[in-house]
């Protein structure tokens, strides 16, 4: 088996920090997106998701199961992985290193590519590609997801109930503070990363100045750590503790069953460990167990045949 440089592989099979602006689609692939969006969403109605789209996915599909990898690049935030063994199972897998509110926004992100990219992926290489930032397919996935996480109709709601408590009869002509005071309340209620939240502000004609945002994005994120009324919202969103995600069936436990019974060869199991950085110990030591008992089956075949050759 070759040699494999876990860190250089994902520096090809990561998905990288997102682009939210996603002003290049097309209005069709919006529609679509909106479309899918809210069919999916269909028994939330204007609700907020945020962690609830761990146990939402997993409803969406019992053949999605979660794995939290703490990789060492910050670069990867999370990744779709398709096993080799011939089922439908596949792994949304998030970047434990990164804070919660970012793994809920990848763990939308990657169900649209197990929706849309699955048939593409499945019977070819182990890990999806999604390396490319650019990608149509990259702005839609995000798109998607802040859809979800904050659907048009929910923030149309949103704006309408801030104008009267500011006063003002238009969103475009609150200023800088106006509008960081909103971005904030939305990323805490819907539970979106800040960056995500002002595009989608942006996305939906709330907010012609986004690069203004952007430039003092860091700012923004610093006064949503100070404010007092978010203390619980924040410690809990920018910690990297996701307890949503279990109880679940370990990638461990799923890969040792697929070797027992035949559905992936030893060679395929290292591999696909290997490019999850999974724990190598824990791998070898139920394929070795495995072999053996293999050896020990063949050692019975091997009394049986002398057995029926004595009898002979």
């Amino acid at each position: 088996m070759s040699s494999i440089d876990s860190r250089e592989l994902f520096e090809q099979y990561y998905q990288s920090e997102y682009d939210f602006n996603t002003a290049s689609l097309s209005q069709e692939e919006i529609a679509e997106i909106k479309v899918l969006a809210r069919e999916k969403r269909v028994d939330y109605g204007l609700a907020p998701m945020g962690t609830n789209v761990f146990d939402w996915i997993r409803k969406q599909n019992s053949d999605i199961r979660f794995e939290l990898v703490p990789f060492e690049s910050e670069k990867i935030d999370g990744m779709l992985y398709i096993p080799t063994t011939g089922k439908e199972r596949a792994y949304i897998v998030l970047n434990a290193n990164k804070p919660l509110i970012n793994q809920i926004f990848t763990a939308v992100h990657e169900f649209y590519h197990y929706l849309k990219d699955y048939q593409k992926f499945k019977d070819n290489p182990y890990v999806c590609d999604f390396s490319m930032l650019k990608d149509v397919n990259e702005k839609k996935a995000s798109r998607f997801a802040a859809e979800v996480l904050l659907p048009e109709d929910a923030l149309l709601h949103e704006v309408r109930s801030y104008l009267p408590k500011m006063k003002q009869r238009n969103i475009k002509e609150k200023d800088f503070v106006q509008y960081a005071a909103l971005t904030l309340y939305l990323t805490m209620k819907y539970q979106m990363p800040l960056k995500a939240v002002i595009y989608r502000l942006a996305e939906e004609g709330y907010l012609d100045k986004v690069n203004k945002c952007i430039e003092n994005y860091e700012f923004i994120k610093k006064v949503l750590q100070e404010i007092k009324i978010y203390d619980k919202y924040v410690e809990e969103l920018y910690s990297k503790e996701n307890v949503y995600v279990f109880p679940c069936s370990s990638i461990y436990h799923d890969m040792e069953k697929s070797f027992s019974t035949g559905n992936a060869t030893k060679e395929s199991i290292l591999e696909d460990a290997e490019k999850l950085g999974l724990d190598m110990d824990i791998i070898n030591e139920f394929l070795d167990a495995d072999s053996g008992l293999e050896a020990e089956d063949a050692e019975d075949d091997d009394e049986l045949f002398a057995i029926i050759n004595a009898r002979r």
